[in-house]
């Protein structure tokens, strides 16, 4: 270990501390890479392992820049919310929920790849400026928090040692998966960072974190074998602009942009995650071909009252759209997945796709929409935008219509993925565009906190959200079940101001179009502890393929500035998570309450996770159990907050998830199994003691455990 030399036990942290850190020995590679273009096994990469000493003696928001790697992440105990709580650009969703604290040191930790080259303090988008360091500079690490405004209930960030390990047998961070059987479906784990690509965006060697591009996705599979996930998802189109694919074979620039120096990127990364045996889940935020005569730019939908046909404020956005009920759109989008999967299919197996519309696919209220409206769903009479805008129950018709259009695209595109040699894929649909996922339905301002009396007199900060000063009000997760405010919300449109349209920019979930369309999930979104309290969300978006659940971080963005709004870290994006076990208590929540067959991400950056050995568990347990519907088993623990459920095959006996959904650890409780026969821990196969068809388990907080009983 390199070891940070602090003059004091614990440094509290009013402003950035930066810790040089100097890595030195590089662990070199015993085999020459074959090909000339980096390393031939990611295991011959060198590893390093980051971990920062925290007292865990009271709330505190704490975030870890790691310039070595350029990944920025934070963590935060006890009552603090973890996200900024004012932040520049979002309704971060704030709760605040009284997690006991281990009154003692505890270590956060990352495994990351030493890149080539790396900035000093800054995080630097885009690969926009030389990275001046190389590893015999050193790199920098930076202890950070939120301003205090930012950063209620916390007693600042405090840290009392940093150091640097060098992995010396990095085999063993495999995580090894237990799988079922092949002839029951897989569950799946997967991620997409968003702003994170600047590492290899770079136009000349110095602008550019890896020299060779490959060894940033080897990277990636070496955090998917460590953590134990087992699906690859890259974004192939960021709020419709290529990334990294070659369209030449349908147009090239005439259809969509590109840049020839990338133009292989994809192809290379597919045939790299299948040479190391993981699924493709390409990602796409599709807004219709972006090229000199794409169909994105032509703008074809129209808003419904508008004449200037923008949906929303944000210009940037707004410069291409697509229609999903225009034939063109068909095939425009069946170009792509031709591309990107059908061409690719021989390298890797895809899982499926991921759709994400950046509210780029919005209702359309142009003529020719109008038309097929009238002709499919009005008995060929025409009608108006103002007739709709006027008459409720027309537009109610007409916006059931517009969406089983799109389920009707959503199945296409499956139709197609299945027609062309991808076997049994899925296509998810995330209707969400915010990073901080799905805020309540309503614009009065809310958090959600076990102890609304602690923030009654803090809550009377004012935030202006529609031009009014109102008093944020604190509820409980229990009024947010019993009222069902989470599931009005995942259920509601975009909310209107200002004369915008986001209504129909973002138009509402329908779940309920999905209910017996097999192939085809709408993604229920998740992260605080209230989107995954209600068994009622999950079944809402249960299709006969599963359940798709997505976690959405919060960004932060820019939220590292001075007085004078002047970047401390200069590009800033951070995503937060709980502390020990707790990390993991939207995931277990999750399958307590609804048991998703999927799980993603949406990171902000560079995905990491601070606490591994909870993560590493969990996703092994997860993964053990099969792809297939589970109920729960009333009265199988003799402990209230261990949930049992069950899973039962047709040939390869009954698998069993059992969660602790207690904010303590639970020792021998007694689970009644729901079958007989031999009983085995699903992660590992070895026997577990079972007497009377009962057995004793042990829980630390939100331990997910799969048991298989054959």
């Amino acid at each position: 270990p390199h070891r940070w030399r602090g003059s004091t036990p614990m440094v509290r942290c009013p402003y950035p501390i930066f810790c040089l850190l100097k890595p030195t020995h590089r662990i070199q590679s015993l085999r020459k890479p074959r090909d000339g273009r980096g390393r031939n096994d990611i295991w011959e990469i060198p590893a390093y392992v980051l971990t920062v000493d925290y007292p865990e003696d009271a709330p505190r928001t704490i975030i870890v820049s790691n310039t070595g790697n350029e990944t920025i992440r934070g963590f935060h105990t006890g009552r603090t919310v973890g996200d900024a709580f004012h932040p520049k650009y979002v309704n971060n969703l704030n709760e605040s929920l009284d997690i006991p604290l281990s009154k003692k040191w505890e270590t956060w930790t990352q495994l990351f790849c030493l890149h080539d080259r790396f900035t000093e303090h800054n995080q630097l988008p885009r690969g926009a400026k030389p990275r001046t360091l190389t590893p015999e500079d050193g790199f920098n690490v930076t202890i950070a928090q939120f301003s205090a405004r930012n950063i209620p209930m916390s007693k600042g960030a405090a840290v009392g040692r940093i150091r640097l390990f060098a992995v010396v047998e990095p085999d063993r961070l495999v995580r090894k998966l237990r799988l079922p059987p092949k002839g029951l479906p897989p569950r799946r784990l997967f991620w997409r960072e968003e702003m994170a690509d600047g590492v290899i965006a770079g136009k000349t060697p110095e602008t550019r974190g890896v020299k060779n591009y490959l060894d940033w996705y080897r990277f990636k599979a070496r955090r998917m074998r460590f953590l134990g996930m087992n699906t690859f998802s890259k974004d192939l189109l960021e709020f419709g602009a290529n990334q990294g694919w070659d369209p030449t074979p349908h147009g090239g620039n005439n259809w969509v942009h590109f840049n020839s120096a990338m133009k292989d990127y994809w192809g290379e990364i597919v045939a790299l995650m299948g040479n190391y045996g993981f699924d493709i889940m390409p990602y796409y935020e599709y807004s219709g071909s972006k090229g000199y005569k794409g169909l994105g730019y032509q703008r074809r939908c129209k808003p419904l009252a508008r004449s200037d046909g923008h949906y929303t404020h944000i210009k940037w956005i707004e410069s291409a759209n697509a229609d999903i009920t225009d034939p063109d759109t068909y095939e425009d989008f069946k170009k792509m997945l031709d591309l990107t999967v059908v061409r690719m299919r021989n390298k890797a197996r895809f899982a499926g796709v991921w759709m994400r519309p950046r509210s780029q696919l919005p209702v359309s209220f142009a003529d020719a929409t109008l038309k097929r409206f009238s002709t499919e769903a009005n008995g060929g009479r025409s009608v108006t935008r103002d007739q709709i805008a006027k008459d409720k129950v027309l537009y109610g018709r007409y916006i059931d219509w517009w969406g089983l259009k799109r389920r009707s695209f959503l199945t296409a595109m499956r139709d197609y993925l299945r027609n062309n040699g991808v076997d049994d894929a899925v296509v998810l649909f995330t209707g969400c565009p915010a990073e901080p996922g799905v805020s309540f339905a309503s614009w009065d301002p809310v958090m959600v906190t076990d102890n609304p009396e602690l923030w009654a007199d803090l809550l009377k900060l004012k935030r202006n959200q529609t031009g009014k000063n109102q008093t944020i009000k604190p509820i409980t997760v229990t009024t947010v079940v019993r009222e069902d405010r989470y599931l009005k919300g995942l259920l509601a449109t975009g909310k209107d101001w200002g004369g915008y349209e986001v209504r129909h920019a973002r138009p509402a979930d329908d779940p309920e179009h999905y209910r017996k369309t097999e192939g085809v999930m709408l993604t229920h979104a998740f992260n605080r502890s209230y989107t995954v309290a209600s068994p009622r969300t999950f079944d809402a978006y249960r299709t006969p393929s599963g359940l798709a659940a997505v976690r959405h971080y919060a960004l932060n963005e820019s939220m590292m500035f001075d007085a004078g709004d002047k970047p401390k870290l200069g590009y800033f994006i951070a995503d937060m998570e709980r502390t020990g076990p707790y990390c993991m208590m939207a995931e277990s929540m999750a399958v307590a309450n609804g048991d998703p067959t999927m799980i993603g991400y949406l990171s902000g950056g560079n995905f990491a996770r601070g606490f591994p050995r909870y993560v590493r568990d969990f996703n092994a347990a997860y993964l053990a159990l099969p792809a297939l519907p589970s109920k729960v088993a009333k009265n199988a623990s003799s402990d209230k907050n261990v949930i049992v459920r069950v899973i039962r095959t047709p040939s390869h006996g009954t698998y069993i998830a059992i969660v602790n959904t207690a904010l303590t650890g639970n020792k021998n409780v007694t689970i009644t199994l729901p079958a007989s026969g031999h009983v085995t821990d699903a992660t590992t196969g070895k026997p577990l003691p079972a007497s009377n068809g009962r057995m004793k388990l042990s829980f630390y907080p939100f331990q997910l455990r799969a048991v298989h009983v054959k």
